[in-house]
């Protein structure tokens, strides 16, 4: 099965540009503006998450922005993962 044991990480759930309901999983005060998914990656490996990338990949809200995908090791629930990335990148 594709992507077992993983979580897909998409930029928006970092971006302060977006709102709730437009893909942001965090609270406006962890996001950043415009996050590449270098630096996420960069913030996922310094956790030890195993990160792996997968280029041009379109977010499902945003099919006209191929911004990539990171798939990381699950370590908890998928808002405790992202919210350790979200302290790391800032």
């Amino acid at each position: 099965m594709r992507g077992k044991g993983k979580l897909r990480i998409w930029p928006a759930y970092f971006d302060i540009r977006y709102s709730r309901s437009e893909g942001r999983k965090i609270p406006r005060e962890k996001a950043v503006r415009d996050p590449k998914i270098e630096d996420i990656e960069k913030a996922a490996l310094k956790l030890g998450l195993k990160p792996v990338l997968q280029a041009g990949k379109a977010y499902s809200k945003y099919p006209w922005k191929r911004t990539g995908v990171l798939l990381v090791d699950k370590k908890g629930s998928k808002i405790d993962v992202i919210n350790m990335i979200a302290e790391e990148l800032r």
